[in-house]
């Protein structure tokens, strides 16, 4: 007895499906290398010591852009290949930092304050140091970082924990790409990117964080020192903000 048309029109259509069912999961890899410091600065630690950390330029498939990273090696300075992850994946247990059940809230709240971050490609001191204080935060909750030597530094960081603490189920999906690590000598490597194109136009809760936390966390400041953090906050508003990133060595 024959096959069918019937029989091998479905044979071919389900052989079709599942290829393409298969290729749809096949993760995105895509190349990166380390490019400069952009506007990273420096956080005092307790060991005497210090950290880097604020916007890093990389390129990611020859596109340059700014991409926090958890690396604490030197291998930052090379070309790496490494996996692109969504919202979603994250959700199905994806990332270095998702290895036990509401892990993925880390990253909930990592890209709460990823949104927060100013990423102006020049920025006054003081923007690189909110940039600074914010990025150490995201890592301070994925993992681990050293401890801060500056008292006013850790109330900072004490706060901005707090606020991303209420965001545990924030949705990053429009805003946010994690990039894990295929390679083994860089297995700890995981870096944050925006999801491009960035918006132009600041969206109404970062302005209303910003003008909130201005007051409640540089109150005990001196006026002077207020009215200078208020016009930087007040300007940073109206600014683009496309990327951000983190570096501790």
């Amino acid at each position: 007895m024959g096959i069918s048309k019937k029989t091998i029109g479905k044979f071919i259509g389900g052989k079709v499906a599942a290829l393409f069912i298969s290729s749809a999961a096949i993760a995105e890899t895509v190349e990166i290398t380390y490019e400069g410091l952009g506007t990273a600065s420096t956080l005092d630690v307790k060991n005497g010591s210090y950290i880097t950390t604020g916007l890093f330029e990389v390129t990611i498939d020859g596109n340059t852009t700014f991409a926090a990273t958890n690396s604490n090696d030197r291998h930052y300075l090379s070309t790496w290949s490494a996996t692109v992850n969504s919202y979603d994946d994250v959700q199905n247990g994806v990332g270095k930092f998702n290895n036990r059940s509401g892990d993925k809230t880390k990253y909930s709240q990592a890209g709460y304050l990823f949104t927060l971050l100013d990423f102006s490609e020049t920025l006054s001191e003081t923007a690189a140091k909110y940039n600074a204080l914010f990025n150490y935060v995201i890592w301070d909750i994925m993992g681990s970082v050293p401890g801060l030597k500056d008292r006013a530094d850790r109330r900072v960081v004490t706060s901005l924990k707090s606020e991303a603490k209420q965001h545990k189920n924030f949705d990053w999906s429009n805003t946010m790409r994690v990039y894990t690590s295929n390679e083994p000598r860089l297995a700890s490597r995981e870096l944050l990117a925006s999801v491009p194109p960035p918006s132009a136009t600041p969206t109404p809760s970062p302005l209303f964080l910003f003008g909130s936390m201005a007051l409640g966390l540089f109150g005990i400041a001196t006026r002077k020192r207020i009215n200078a953090e208020y016009r930087y906050l007040k300007n940073i508003l109206f600014k683009k903000a496309p990327y951000g990133a983190f570096f501790y060595q």
